[in-house]
């Protein structure tokens, strides 16, 4: 009962404060806690299940996928307020430039670092598509109440 309470007024006070009126701010808490919840249960398991299989630059791999989706994203929100109908165009070339830059990324690191390459392309992968899935629902939903 405590809790409910405790949580009802910070989304209260949030409210109140305009602060999760605001889609850049409401992204930006968002994107952090679930890179929270990514870095959490990446050092769980590869300390756990996968210790043999952890690689150098696994939280800094994290961190890059995050800080690109969050560029991208509030590039994409900030075209989309100034120009709505330019909105295909600059989805596409967000994630055409992601996927260049994620690639080369992926490249650069089977050249240095041969020896993890296969588990560093599967973890990036995979935070590839956990950050890819997070932003495009929440593109979805601005784009949904940008047209009401």
């Amino acid at each position: 009962m405590q809790i409910k309470k405790k949580t009802l007024s910070l989304q209260k006070f949030f409210l109140e404060k305009k602060i999760m009126k605001n889609e850049k701010i409401r992204f930006l808490i968002y994107a952090v806690i679930l890179l929270i919840a990514v870095v959490l249960v990446s050092q769980t398991l590869f300390m756990t299940v996968l210790e043999a299989k952890d690689f150098p630059l696994r939280i800094l791999c994290i961190f890059f996928v995050w800080a690109a989706t969050c560029a991208s994203h509030l590039w994409v929100i900030t075209t989309v307020r100034k120009k709505p109908k330019a909105f295909t165009r600059v989805f596409m070339l967000q994630t055409a430039l992601k996927l260049a830059l994620y690639m080369a990324s992926i490249i650069g690191y089977m050249f240095f670092f041969k020896k993890n390459a296969e588990i560093f392309t599967i973890n990036f992968l995979f935070v590839y598509l956990i950050f890819s899935i997070f932003e495009v629902s929440l593109i979805l939903k601005f784009v949904k109440k940008a047209k009401t």
